[in-house]
């Protein structure tokens, strides 16, 4: 399947159709005071719809059981409107620790009928004594009843019971979930996507639904591993506490279940179990023609029923996310979590800058990994930071969630002279330097060393600082007594087969671990975020090419990616204008490799094939691409080694330069001459006037 699409959808790029109001995070716990003073001022807040009260949560672990719990460690958090978002899920965690258990007693936080909570990037742990060992204790650790939750990449920590759910409609994206027996369980409905559910024990429950809203628990695309292999096989997806509904959509069981899926009622029958599409850590299809199918119904037999509880995709269809959630009022919790992307951060003076952004409420910045401010301008002040601190933004977006991290930049001292530095797009290689970051102080030695990948060379280099050098070295050195411009280039001459690991990657990974793969790794994109590669390739000539695609798809499904040609898609999102969707049908598993086949046109020379995820849909595994030239075009450029009066094809003018950017031939006609010319790398430059063509040759 190959259709024309437009690049914006097929590389998952949005635009707010308004701007975001600028607003300061309302507390920052540590600097405003601690976290009963933040749900005081909450409380207080008068927050609402339009006016979210934002509590930011750095670095570190905050035990509140004896701040804000009551006699038993439960604290309650009454205020709607309300985000609490902590900088990272692995290093920020709210605890406490309760002398007690009970499913309505032990909340590390409970929110009672309070509306429209977002939580992102933070862990919840309840450390309560009674969940030890392998013992089933009810120790609660989150509990709402209200409607219109968020939690993204948020983890629960605890035993029996750990997610207590009582009505109205919740959303998980990402994240991660520990328990030990029910932990999931309760009512309303709730969507989990991409979750992880992680058994702490020998033969427990991960759910148990009671009383449900329309649909209950839907996982679509979640992960189930234990803490100990050993409990592997021993436990049961869930079962009804009473007229259960629980869905487990596409997934990926690196520990499985009992062969019966399904553990005995409680108070009464299920109304839904169903489970599809359901795959093993290596994304083969897992056996589930022992799943259960009748239920008696536990206490009350008369409820007794059969249900089917292996689906097909038809049986599915139904159970989106937008069906789910949508309730009366459309409710769509995609656009909240939605991140604002990473600014580009430099240093002017005394202040770190960067570009304003509509889609950022404000950005909040680190010094040595460590929060120091936020601010709703794209500037902060450098006043009292050290210099040599390392500097990093993050942009917050209208719920106050913190997207990716910035580039990193080491302050530097503002009285002293510093210039730019500016290395062009090292396509087919890289440039590796001792600098720290774009800027080097004046009278300083700055080094640059070209590295080509894997069946590249190293061509020369160009710029306007190429005069200060050796252009035909890989390794050079400038004194900088001005701002430094390089630019280096590659070729890839004789070579067909471009390696996905060599490409620039984003929110996606160079893995090894499926066997079968060539070169060193292959590329594993990702669900969620834009997850984009941009594979480095030579086209010895300009023409139409068939291109084919290496890849693995062990998820039963076809997957699809967009694909975009050197040119199209130059770098990144930047300039694209279209791309082509490709639909990569399903392999035996991860372990088979197939080859995909399109046809692109591509320019002469280096540039990146770009391959991207659509619509945040997970993409196949990616191991290489090899070019074939279908056919030129008529005026196809020089290629190999230019030896004297070296025959051109008919253009209007041709001309040669050293690298360095001096003019040493010019013709116009059919030929230019190399005679007496310097052995050496040499641009050479032709065109018409409106068609205007470049390459790096070497003449003998």
């Amino acid at each position: 399947m190959l259709n024309k699409i437009f690049v914006c959808a097929a590389l998952g790029f949005a635009v707010s159709a308004s701007a975001v109001e600028k607003k300061k995070i309302d507390f920052v716990l540590g600097v405003d005071g601690d976290f009963k003073a933040a749900v005081a001022a909450a409380g207080k807040s008068g927050a609402s719809a339009s006016n979210r009260f934002v509590i930011f949560v750095p670095d570190g672990e905050y035990d509140i059981t004896k701040l804000t719990g009551d006699s038993h460690g439960k604290s309650t958090v009454s205020a709607s409107y309300l985000s609490i978002i902590g900088q990272s899920l692995e290093k920020t965690i709210i605890a406490n620790k309760t002398d007690t258990e009970g499913i309505s007693l032990t909340a590390t936080i409970y929110f009672p009928k309070n509306n429209e909570m977002y939580m992102q990037d933070i862990t919840l742990q309840n450390k309560g004594t009674y969940n030890s060992g392998n013992a089933a204790r009810q120790v609660a650790l989150q509990q709402n009843e209200g409607d219109k939750y968020i939690y993204k990449n948020v983890r629960l920590l605890s035993g029996q019971d750990t997610y207590y759910t009582k009505k109205g409609r919740t959303y998980w994206e990402g994240g991660e979930i520990n328990g030990t027996v029910d932990f999931i369980c309760g009512g309303g409905d709730v969507f989990f996507e991409g979750t992880k559910l992680v058994m702490t024990r020998n033969g427990g429950y991960i759910t148990a639904s009671q009383n449900p809203g329309d649909w209950g628990y839907v996982f679509n695309n979640a992960t189930i591993t234990v803490s100990n292999n050993s409990f592997n096989g021993t436990f049961y997806l869930g079962r009804s506490w009473g007229h259960a509904k629980t869905v487990f959509l596409n997934t990926k069981m690196i520990a499985q279940p009992k062969g019966e899926g399904w553990g005995p009622d409680m108070n009464s029958a299920p109304q839904v179990f169903g489970e599809y599409n359901s795959k093993d850590g290596n994304g083969n299809a897992v056996n589930t023609s022992q799943r259960k199918t009748y239920f008696n119904g536990g206490k009350d037999g008369s409820t007794a029923t059969t249900l089917k509880t292996v689906w097909n995709a038809s049986d599915a269809a139904k159970y989106t996310l937008q069906n789910v959630l949508k309730g009366s009022d459309n409710w769509d919790p995609t656009k909240l979590t939605a991140q604002v992307s990473a600014p580009k951060i430099t240093q002017e003076g005394a202040e770190i800058v960067w570009a304003d952004d509509n889609n950022a409420r404000c950005w909040v910045v680190f010094v040595n990994g460590k929060y120091k401010a936020n601010v709703v301008a794209p500037s902060f002040s450098l006043d009292g930071v050290a210099t040599g601190s390392k500097i990093t933004v993050r942009a917050a977006n209208s719920m106050g969630g913190l997207g990716a991290y910035s580039n990193e930049v080491a302050t530097v001292d503002a009285n002293v002279t510093y210039y730019k530095v500016t290395l062009g797009d090292a396509i087919g290689g890289k440039v590796t330097t001792n600098l720290s970051g774009d800027k080097v102080a004046e009278g300083k030695t700055a080094t640059f060393t070209a590295v080509p990948n894997t069946g590249w060379e190293f061509a020369g280099w160009s710029g306007k600082s190429a005069s200060q050098i050796d252009a035909s070295k890989a390794a050079v050195e400038i004194v900088a007594a001005g701002d430094i411009e390089l630019i280096p280039s590659f070729t890839a001459k004789g070579t067909t087969v471009f390696q996905a690991e060599d490409g620039i990657i984003t929110n996606a990974a160079a893995e090894s671990n499926n066997a079968g793969f060539n070169g060193t790794a292959f590329v594993n994109f990702t669900a969620g975020d834009l997850s984009m590669i941009q594979v480095p390739v030579y086209a010895e000539v300009a023409g139409e090419y068939e291109v084919m695609v290496r890849y693995a798809n062990g998820s039963g499904n076809a997957r699809s990616l967009a694909a975009a040609a050197p040119g199209v898609c130059t770098a990144g999102i930047d300039g694209c204008k279209s791309a082509e969707s490709l639909s990569f049908a399903a392999t035996t598993n991860w372990t088979t490799w197939e080859t995909l086949s399109f046809k692109a046109k591509l320019a002469e020379g280096a540039g990146y094939m770009t391959f991207a995820t659509i619509g945040g849909s997970d993409g196949p595994n990616l191991d290489q691409l090899e070019l074939k030239l279908v056919k030129a075009d008529a005026t196809t450029a020089i290629r190999g080694l230019a030896t004297p009066s070296q025959q051109l094809v008919p253009t209007t003018r041709v001309r040669l330069f050293t690298l360095t950017g001096q003019l040493v031939r010019e013709s116009v006609g059919l030929t230019v001459s190399t005679e007496n010319l310097a052995p050496g790398m040499y641009l050479l430059q032709r065109g018409n006037g409106s068609l205007l063509r470049q390459q790096i040759i070497r003449v003998k």
